[in-house]
């Protein structure tokens, strides 16, 4: 059922329509430039979910009586990404606004031509969702959390009339999934919330490697405290779920990296870093004596 359709959002598309939000055209005087970002939702519909990857905010006017949309900007757009992405396509658009208005109707129907100019008459038009960020925060049960919605469209009508005389959006369930190279990515940009300029460092190797190492072994302890915990106490519930995911890495690692290949893979990686550390600080070093002999 279209009800139980997960919208998974990655991190990249929260970042682009809050920067569209702040790069927006701010009102001079009332009802003179958008207060507001809309744009396209890019990504791919898997069994249940659809993953929301990427996405661009586009030109448009909705102060006039019949909102407007730059159609050729949006197309070289996705022409453009789906040539460097070929697996994404466009699955719906965002709007940053807490509540819907008349205007979204004209624009699902521009999306839902789209979508279906991307599947091509072959193949059944998926769902366009709507993705609504709310930059207000107006909402009392998103203070402590991302206001964020998704929606779909279905038609109703009174029973006995065979067309449809009103359109609803139905909400949908939101989450929020990266790739691993984003948790990276991610990981490192929550460094930077505690700086004061807001910037960050990139670790060299080794310190890389003894962070990774560390949070590793902390996550291994965290896990070996639980197990203790649920055998110990026999009125903890034991989680089948967690219990399967904990055999699926046991098997994994005893797979996939046997003793010897993790052995060699760690000296390696660490002889390759040393030699680099090594060859680094006697670059400067040389440098420094060249520096030194030319200034006398």
């Amino acid at each position: 059922m279209a009800s139980s359709l997960t919208v998974k959002v990655h991190p990249v598309v929260y970042l682009t329509i809050v920067d569209a939000y702040e790069r927006r055209s701010r009102p001079i005087k009332a009802n003179q430039a958008n207060d507001k970002a809309l744009g396209t939702l890019m990504g791919f519909y898997e069994k249940g979910a659809v993953q929301v990857t990427n996405c661009f905010a586009i030109p448009f006017n909705e102060n006039r009586d019949q909102p407007e949309l730059d159609d050729s900007f949006n197309q070289s757009m996705i022409h453009m990404l789906k040539r460097s992405t070929p697996t994404e396509q466009p699955v719906g658009w965002f709007y940053t606004s807490p509540d819907l208005s008349p205007a979204c109707l004209p624009y699902h129907d521009y999306y839902s031509r789209v979508v279906y100019e991307a599947f091509g008459p072959r193949r059944e038009t998926p769902l366009v969702i709507l993705l609504t960020l709310d930059t207000t925060f107006s909402s009392v049960e998103d203070k402590e959390r991302m206001p964020v919605r998704a929606y779909f469209r279905s038609k109703a009508g009174i029973s006995g009339n065979p067309e449809p005389h009103c359109a609803i959006f139905n909400p949908l369930r939101v989450e929020m999934d990266a790739f691993p190279g984003e948790c990276v990515a991610l990981n490192l940009i929550q460094g930077s919330v505690e700086d004061k300029q807001r910037e960050v460092n990139l670790d060299n190797g080794l310190s890389q490697l003894e962070k990774s190492t560390g949070q590793i072994v902390e996550w291994l302890e965290r896990v070996l405290q639980y197990v203790d915990e649920v055998l110990a106490r026999d009125e903890l519930p034991a989680d089948a779920t967690l219990g399967r995911k904990l055999m699926d890495i046991v098997q994994t690692a005893a797979t996939h990296l046997q003793q010897d290949k993790l052995d060699a893979l760690v000296k390696n990686s660490l002889r390759d870093y040393m030699m680099i550390s090594y060859l680094a600080n006697l670059t400067k070093t040389q440098l420094s004596l060249h520096e030194r002999m030319v200034s006398l």
